[in-house]
């Protein structure tokens, strides 16, 4: 089979996670996947390679172009093209945080067989999606409608109750963990990353509200009370126009926490490898990704128990989970781990099995079982 994996923006780390993971996944089956996404910087070339795929890109990045057609119609013209060039057996459309409106009309117009895998949390992103309308009417013209974890197919199902019957769960998954990644302690290779001296926390999360570093900040504020010389790095996006680091600094704990920004997948692998252990602080969550990745490189985690992260690691067992958004139950998770270093080992060794289970290969298995199904 011949599949256009869209709507797919490789500068955003979760797309290229996913997009990249999938691909191969399906080439390893013997499809061929080919990435589809917006152009959304002026200058951003029409094709390009991007890690052994063929990256398409079409629309323009102005909201109203010279000929007089809306960007969404001119963004819908280029899908038709493409489908006209390549002949793709099934389009797979990955929904984030960003409008679908040009894929929804071309599937329409050009009435293509399509799948639909729902990787945002609809609370917090329904309006940066196109809303209930928009967003509805791209999964109406969806053969099969996926979710990562059985919450994010539950809050979908509440906001489109005619999904059900023609959707299911195929979770995200990971590559095998990079060889010498090991539970329990620093790998020699993570000072490159540009890690802190010394014992380090680490989190792995866009600054948005929905991940809940705000919690974190607050927590680990009173972890040191009485655990000093131990330092807090936060790798991500910052969308919250500095107000973090404002934070920190209200909170006198701004020599402590180191803010990278977004950063590589193997300077984030690195960081990963060399913390002492990894949090997720979430308010919401579909699954978990970050986690999951820290689970695969054997660290023990501590993370919210909320949205799709109890399908991933159970309490006490793969990871420390603690009710959202508690403070005191956060701030005791990471004390005990920080000073327990047997017990890191034991979460980690169970969390690395626990992560076998979800693996890229297996996930473009599901998935190519769905397209089959859907074209027959």
């Amino acid at each position: 089979m011949k599949i256009g994996l869209a709507w797919l923006d490789p500068a955003d780390p979760t797309d290229a996670a996913v997009g990249l993971g999938v691909g191969r996944g399906l080439r390893g089956l013997g499809h061929e996947a080919v990435m589809v996404g917006p152009r959304r910087l002026a200058g951003q070339s029409a094709e390009e390679s991007w890690e052994g795929f063929r990256l398409l890109r079409v629309g323009e990045p102005s909201a109203r172009p010279a000929d007089g057609r809306s960007a969404d119609e001119r963004a819908a013209a280029g899908l038709l093209g493409l489908q006209r060039r390549f002949g793709f057996d099934l389009w797979h459309c990955h929904v984030f945080g960003r409008p679908h409106r040009a894929l929804a009309r071309a599937s329409r117009l050009g009435r293509w067989p399509m799948v639909a895998s729902l990787h945002l949390v609809l609370e917090d992103y329904l309006p940066f999606a196109g809303g209930k309308r928009e967003l509805g009417a791209l999964l109406r013209r969806s053969r099969h409608v996926t979710a990562v974890s059985a919450w994010s197919l539950g809050e979908a199902l509440r906001v489109w109750p005619d999904l059900a019957g023609r959707s299911s769960v195929v979770p995200c998954g990971l590559p095998d963990p990079a060889p010498g990644s090991r539970a329990g302690g620093p790998s020699p290779e993570a000072g490159r990353a540009g890690a802190p001296r010394g014992p380090y926390i680490l989190c792995v999360a866009r600054q948005a509200p929905y991940k809940g570093l705000d919690v974190l900040l607050m927590a680990f504020a009173r972890f040191l009370e009485k655990r000093k010389g131990i330092k807090l790095v936060v790798v991500g996006r910052d969308q919250l126009a500095g107000a973090l680091p404002r934070f920190c600094r209200t909170l006198g704990i701004e020599e402590q926490v180191v803010f990278t920004g977004a950063l590589p997948p193997a300077s984030v692998r690195r960081l990963i490898e060399g913390c002492l252990f990894f949090v997720l602080p979430s308010r919401r969550e579909t699954l978990g990704m970050a986690l999951l990745e820290a689970m695969a490189c054997g660290k023990a985690c501590v993370a919210s128990r909320v949205g799709g992260v109890p399908e991933l690691a159970a309490d006490k067992k793969h990871a420390l989970l603690v009710p959202p958004g508690d403070v005191e139950a956060l701030a005791r998770a990471m004390g005990l781990l920080a000073s327990d270093p047997g017990e890191r080992k034991r979460l980690g060794t169970s969390a690395r099995e626990r992560s076998r289970r979800f693996q890229w290969g297996g996930v473009a298995a599901s998935y190519a079982a769905i397209y089959e199904r859907v074209l027959r």
